[in-house]
């Protein structure tokens, strides 16, 4: 069993109801962790593939004792659960779980990368990634990650939408 770690997962959904499959899948991701905390949903615009519905994302704050690549496994199978294929890159899914950060760890290697990889372009991302903590530094580049998303475009941030997400019993 690994040391316990801090992880941030981004949770993405654009297909069926997004915010029930956001909630349902950051409840499976706690069956294997501690959650600390979760951000708003926030609404973004398709990336890739633009002819498709926009996505509803969110992003989790954890403690895990699995290691990254059982942790990884286990985000798989979440995604599998929900009907998730992959068909094509930036394909409409379901559920979307991707490790952004696992405390200032890097890995670089395939099948899996952290920080992820896109992570400083993605406003739907950073977004809600820094409703967690503001104060986050990217362990690649040494920015605050705050710079890197006000450095972004108006039509690259997410529009934070006020929906319950009942995984930690609020209200946002």
């Amino acid at each position: 069993m690994a040391v316990s770690s801090k992880v941030f997962v981004g949770v993405g959904s654009n297909l069926g109801d997004k915010s029930e499959n956001i909630r349902l899948a950051i409840n499976e991701i706690k069956k294997n962790s501690l959650l600390l905390k979760a951000s708003g949903i926030y609404e973004s615009f398709p990336l890739g593939f633009s002819t498709q519905p926009n996505f509803l994302n969110s992003v989790c704050e954890l403690t895990t004792d699995l290691d990254p690549w059982g942790f990884l496994r286990r985000l798989m199978f979440i995604e599998e659960s929900f009907g998730r294929t992959r068909t094509f890159v930036n394909a409409p899914r379901e559920i979307d779980l991707d490790i952004l950060l696992w405390g200032s760890m890097r890995i670089n290697q395939p099948g899996l990368v952290i920080p992820h990889p896109r992570m400083e372009s993605r406003g739907f991302v950073l977004g809600p990634l820094l409703e967690l903590d503001p104060a986050i530094i990217h362990p690649h580049s040494c920015r605050p990650l705050i710079e890197v998303y006000n450095s972004l475009g108006k039509f690259d941030k997410p529009v934070r939408i006020n929906v319950k997400t009942s995984c930690l019993g609020e209200e946002d």
